[in-house]
């Protein structure tokens, strides 16, 4: 089964591990640019799930803790 990362809503928020600019550091962390923030101060949005590799880049960044890497599909 197929690895991909998983954005828990509830716990994400950019005003708080970004206070300063609101951009989600877990966003820059993506090396793969699979993580899209629309707006600063705004949750990301993992829009290319059906790309991602599960390599966990962006769950080591994420200060909160909000993205976990799972076995499964996104939705």
């Amino acid at each position: 089964m197929k690895k991909v990362a998983i954005i828990n809503l509830d716990i994400c928020d950019p005003r708080k591990c970004a206070p300063a600019n609101g951009v989600c550091v877990a966003v820059k962390g993506c090396k793969h640019k699979l993580l899209i923030q629309e707006d600063p101060f705004d949750p990301p949005m993992h829009l290319y799930a059906d790309m991602c590799i599960g390599c966990g880049d962006c769950e080591k960044e994420c200060p909160l803790k909000a993205i976990k890497i799972r076995h499964g599909s996104y939705m």
